[in-house]
């Protein structure tokens, strides 16, 4: 009874592969301060016995993907920053391109499994750059930028009008349903689609994350004007202005014969085109 009971067990493991080849971590996200020490581990079960090879790899935050641990040693370029002892990779220093993911893989025995461990070096937000126009013009698309180079892990951004925290959806909130912004925290980004005058203000930006105090630039305002229509035809009336006044220096001076014979028919041309537009 107790025989056959454990040939039981075996069949399903065997068949479901429950407990077979496995490779497991024992923190699966790491989060250190920026040029502090850190351990990442690694550990696997016999069944890739009696030859198993083990490597360690590393991806950024753009996708990048280089080998860490390649032929049982560090490579080149991490050589002189870790330690690789009992399949573990431990970090003498981190700085914050060190954030990433990081796979241990190992194969052997006809199989392979990896296991995947999060970096995230913590690097308090600096002062976002800030790009606020001025002025701008109604009915126009206006956007308002704000990035932070350095923190880790990747902020999220806040925008301020007139010292007011602008909330992510104003639709949302009765004091703000007259706004039209569409604004996303994780690009910075405030975007105004067709700008009214209710948008002037002093606009700023905050640079949030869980390494250390929060960021922010410096107030710019922004003042939102209707087209000056009256400029305009101002403008256009005196460029017409201009043009007849040329026109008529031109035909003055041809008619008193001013003008050498080879420049006439120039000004024959020049005056039927301004008559017939």
């Amino acid at each position: 009874m107790f025989g056959s009971g454990l040939v039981s067990v075996c069949v399903f493991l065997c068949a479901t592969g429950v407990g077979a080849f496995t490779v497991t971590t024992s923190n699966a996200n790491v989060r250190v301060k920026e040029n502090e020490g850190c351990d990442l581990t690694c550990s696997y079960s016999g069944d890739f016995q009696p030859k198993p090879r083990l490597e360690w790899k590393f991806k950024d935050l753009k996708g990048s993907q280089v080998y860490v641990i390649f032929d049982n040693k560090p490579t080149e370029s991490y050589a002189n920053r870790i330690t690789f002892y009992d399949n573990n990779v431990r970090f003498s220093k981190v700085t914050r391109q060190d954030s990433g993911i990081y796979s241990c893989e190992v194969s052997g025995n006809n199989n392979f499994k990896e296991v995947l461990v999060t970096l995230t070096v913590l690097v308090p937000p600096s002062v976002p750059i800030c790009r606020v126009p001025t002025s701008a013009t109604t009915g126009r698309d206006v956007k308002l930028s704000c990035h932070d180079m350095d923190g880790s892990p990747p902020p999220t951004y806040k925008w301020y009008k007139d010292g007011t925290l602008l909330p992510e959806n104003p639709r949302q909130f009765p004091a703000f349903k007259n706004y039209t912004y569409k604004m996303n925290q994780g690009t910075g980004d405030l975007v105004f689609p067709a700008s009214s005058k209710m948008d002037t203000g002093s606009y700023y930006c905050e640079s949030v994350n869980d390494a250390g105090p929060a960021q922010r630039c410096a107030a710019v305002r922004m003042e939102v004007v209707d087209v000056n229509t009256g400029g305009i035809v101002a403008g256009v009336i005196v460029a017409l202005l201009a043009v007849a006044l040329l026109a008529f220096g031109l035909w003055y001076a041809n008619k008193k014969g001013y003008l050498p014979s080879k420049f006439s028919f120039m000004f024959f041309l020049f005056t039927n085109f301004i008559v017939y537009y």
